[in-house]
């Protein structure tokens, strides 16, 4: 079966909203932690990608 690029990027973005929803959720979920422990070794990028949306959007304003 052919890996259909709209599945891959239904895919990433449900990585990238799971992402943003963990930086603010509890660190004691363990099966959050054990999924945002796998997607910061499989995809940095991403990871990479999404705190630094986060920081701009938490930085206070002058």
């Amino acid at each position: 079966m052919k890996d259909f690029p709209e599945a891959h990027e239904a895919d990433l973005q449900a990585d990238r909203d799971f992402l943003i929803r963990w930086r603010q959720s509890s660190a004691r979920d363990t099966a959050i932690m054990l999924r945002a422990s796998l997607l910061r070794r499989t995809n940095p990028e991403l990871v990479k990608a999404v705190e630094t949306q986060a920081d701009t959007s938490l930085s206070p304003v002058d």
